[in-house]
């Protein structure tokens, strides 16, 4: 297997007594639209016409070739296109056989008008070969994506805009793997005593979502922050100037800044991360971490995020792991919030609010770095600095938070759909008012004794069709993820999910 770039396979179904032509042009016709929407991002194979137990062996035996690695390069998914009523034993024979356990989108060709009348060449059945071939899947207990119509062409825009959310699907599912290599995430100190609602969470529940955890300590981040030597320090510095201006940074406070940077770079160089969750407060200002003056780490966690290595405040695990999830399903910079201001009206708003880590991408221009406006009272102004100030552009948003629950073996996700209005917050910190439809009813939900979350989420901000995408793509790719952790021992899914709003309600 000679491609760095993620997989993508394909065959076509097929059944001997209806025009096998059908299955050859189909599957020209596949591939050139799979090349054409996502030939930067994926290479296609074709695996041919699958009628038969030896055509799905054959085919199988070709996707064994594409079978992920410890890199996680390889297959991430397949699309199994019916261009006529096909055999649903060969395609249920091809996905046991191949057992690569990825995401598989169902695709049938609609008939023609005036094509298809009965006895003529010209007739595809795919409307029924569709059902048969679900029925088989649920059999065995694989689970499919569906495209949104029931018959649709593979030149349509029905089915480009499919493609693209079975690509995210894919994306997604692929790096939430119990076996491989799976998610990376790197935790920097403990979580603050004073949020411990987001940070005593059950890594083992998240470690069912392939989930592993690196540490490293405040007292070695401490020590390898003040090795940093002139070189690395010099660069950092130039690299954080050129990013957020810093004019206005006292010098020792913007060298214990670079020396934090220079040191989670190379702690997630080293570690193969995805990303970071840090404790933020308030060890690292009193106790001065890393130099003369304590720090806010935001600066450097902004910058990180967007580089999409997500970085998360209070050591929230949980939160992070929405992050990535949102940035995985959209390719978008994620942020993460507290849900923190309401008002005595019916405007279905809420002010999105973090103390300033949010990447600089996200934002109206002039996003600064400055003090830490409520911690400076506590740790001294001189102490305080890193944090990042700055308003959250408008447009239309998806959020996202996954929930352990250790009491009963699960974790409840919520996600839902809003908009990020035009109007701008005077306050400090980093920061965004949302509108979400039936708001009231959200929030009674998720505090309901039966779930009672914590107070963070996770948030992307796009153009309306790329956040529809994205929530199709987390929708999808759940009935994998569950399939791949397993049943807990009270018989239950590993991942119950609610969604609250969609776009088509904005």
């Amino acid at each position: 297997m000679e491609t760095r770039k993620p997989v993508i396979l394909g065959f076509m179904g097929n059944r001997g007594f209806f025009p096998t032509e059908f299955a050859v042009e189909g599957a020209r016709a596949t591939a050139g639209v799979v090349e054409a929407l996502l030939g930067e991002q994926v290479k296609y194979v074709d695996l041919g016409n699958v009628e038969s137990y030896a055509d799905a062996k054959r085919a199988a035996g070709v996707a064994q070739e594409y079978r992920q690695g410890v890199d996680g390069a390889g297959a991430i998914g397949v699309i199994c296109s019916m261009y006529n009523f096909s055999d649903e034993n060969g395609i249920r024979d091809f996905l046991r056989l191949a057992d690569l356990n990825i995401p598989v989108l169902i695709h049938t060709e609609p008939d023609v008008r005036g094509q298809g009348r009965m006895g003529e060449r010209g007739r595809r059945d795919g409307a029924c070969g569709r059902f048969s071939a679900a029925n088989a899947l649920r059999h065995i207990g694989y689970p499919y994506t569906l495209t949104t119509k029931h018959c649709e062409s593979v030149r349509s825009a029905h089915f480009a805009r499919d493609l693209h959310a079975f690509y995210a699907t894919c994306v997604l599912a692929s790096k939430f793997r119990r076996r491989g290599r799976g998610v990376r995430l790197g935790l920097v100190g403990s979580g603050p005593d004073a949020f411990q609602t987001v940070t005593h969470v059950s890594t083992e529940l998240l470690g069912h979502m392939g989930l592993s955890t690196v540490g490293l300590e405040l007292i070695a981040l401490d020590r390898q922050m003040r090795q940093v030597d002139a070189a690395q320090l010099s660069d950092k510095r130039d690299e954080i100037r050129a990013h957020f201006g810093a004019v206005d940074v006292p010098p020792p406070s913007l060298d214990a800044i670079a020396r934090m940077g220079v040191v989670f770079d190379r702690f997630i160089r080293d570690n193969d991360l995805d990303g970071i969750a840090v404790r933020c407060w308030t060890e690292m200002q009193k106790y001065q971490i890393g130099g003369t003056v304590g720090v806010m780490p935001c600066t450097c966690m902004s910058m990180l995020s967007d580089k999409l290595l997500p970085a998360a405040c209070e050591t929230d695990i949980a939160g992070w792991m929405g992050m990535y999830m949102l940035q995985c399903a959209s390719g978008l910079v994620p942020v993460l919030g507290d849900w923190n201001n309401m008002f005595d009206d019916d405007r279905e708003e809420v002010d999105l609010f973090h103390c300033g880590v949010w990447a600089k991408s996200v934002m109206h221009p002039g996003a600064k770095i400055t003090e830490h406006q409520i911690l400076a009272k506590e740790v001294g102004k001189d102490n305080s600095w890193g944090a990042v100030d700055g308003d959250l552009k408008p447009g239309t948003c998806a959020f996202l938070r996954p929930c352990t629950n250790a009491r009963e073996g699960n974790i409840f996700m919520y996600g839902g759909v809003g908009r990020v209005t035009e109007e701008r917050i005077k306050t400090f910190g980093t920061r965004g008012r949302v509108h979400i439809p039936r708001i009231q009813k959200l929030f009674r939900h998720v505090t309901d004794p039966k779930r009672a979350v914590e107070h963070h989420t996770a948030l992307v901000v796009g153009e309306g069709q790329a956040i529809a995408t994205t929530m199709k793509a987390v929708r999808d790719a759940l009935p994998y993820i569950n399939a791949q952790a397993g049943l807990s021992q009270t018989g239950r899914e590993l991942i119950e999910y609610y969604e609250h709003s969609t776009v088509e309600e904005l």
